[in-house]
């Protein structure tokens, strides 16, 4: 048995301000200190200013020496020219006007980019050698303070597996297999893959960030963007043969996985906000009128009219 590899990171990007689910970087650390006293060896990627109260939120439980965090002062220039594009795209009309939700968390470009390195995080912890055999993505704000999992001291276990016990990349899905195509999930934001935690074999770790990295590109070529659970189905549909789907809830993965004895909660997803919904309204609104003004065009050539 050994211990299973937890990767994460956390950079702000002024969340606090953004229109669909706002969240300030105190938020997050408060999130971030519920799950921390997990007792399995843990990698943080971050920002300078953050390096020091991530130490002293592990040390506060006896877990510093099982504490790496690597200081990372502009992620943005880690993969500039897809950022680059994302950020084009993210301003471009015709996709906002795409999209159900034009102002969606995953339209902005700050976030997806960073929802699109999770795994070259955790590939760039395996490359430095501070992974075991078996890493995990952990979404630096888990659980959400406790949405799923209400009691924060039950979080004091260790993670194990057995060696070799994953041979693929396994991600979990809250819904069956959506096999429309990737522009309507697009459209709709209806993905069924989550993002929160993966399982990733440390030897297949680059394959996964090649294949994601990939499926970014051929999203950006047709001018679109979104956000790692989208980009993990794209990578599914390329590579089927590296990943294994298991059904599960938001959050509840890791009871799954881990046998631990987490008290588990009917998860709440937050509701949407209302400006989104009105967003939406306008949007059917534009949408009608467009169809009409073309229907209004088709007659009137067809009439011979001018």
């Amino acid at each position: 048995m050994h211990q299973v590899t937890i990767v994460t990171a956390f950079f702000d990007i002024g969340r606090e301000n953004f229109r669909t689910l706002p969240r300030s970087s105190e938020v997050y650390f408060e999130h971030f200190h519920f799950w921390a006293r997990i007792q399995n060896p843990l990698v943080v990627y971050t920002s300078r200013q953050f390096r020091e109260r991530i130490l002293e939120i592990r040390s506060e439980f006896g877990l510093g020496d099982l504490t790496k965090v690597f200081v990372i002062d502009d992620p943005f220039a880690i993969q500039p020219e897809i950022f680059a594009r994302m950020s084009e795209v993210s301003r471009d009309h015709w996709f906002r006007d795409f999209r159900l939700l034009p102002h969606a968390t995953s339209g902005i470009a700050e976030y997806s980019y960073l929802m699109l390195l999770k795994s070259w995080f955790v590939s760039n912890a395996v490359s430095r050698g501070v992974t075991t055999e078996t890493a995990a993505w952990i979404d630096f704000g888990f659980n959400h303070g406790g949405v799923a999992y209400p009691h924060t001291e039950e979080f004091d276990f260790a993670w194990r597996c057995e060696k070799d016990e994953y041979d693929k990349v396994v991600l979990f899905s809250m819904d069956e297999y959506d096999d429309r195509p990737i522009f309507e999930i697009v459209r709709r934001l209806s993905d069924c893959l989550m993002g929160a935690q993966i399982i990733i074999p440390s030897r297949r770790a680059s394959e996964l960030w090649d294949v994601n990295r990939e499926s970014m590109q051929t999203l950006l070529r047709v001018g679109l963007i979104d956000d790692d659970q989208l980009i993990q189905m794209m990578s599914l549909r390329a590579r089927p043969e590296l990943f294994e789907v298991r059904r599960s809830e938001w959050f509840r993965p890791l009871k799954d996985v881990s046998g631990a004895a987490l008290t588990l909660t009917a998860p709440q997803e937050p509701a949407i906000p209302l400006r989104p919904v009105r967003t939406l309204v306008r949007w059917s609104r534009r949408q009608r009128r467009a169809l009409q003004s073309s229907a209004r065009l088709y007659v009137n050539l067809v009439k011979g009219r001018p």
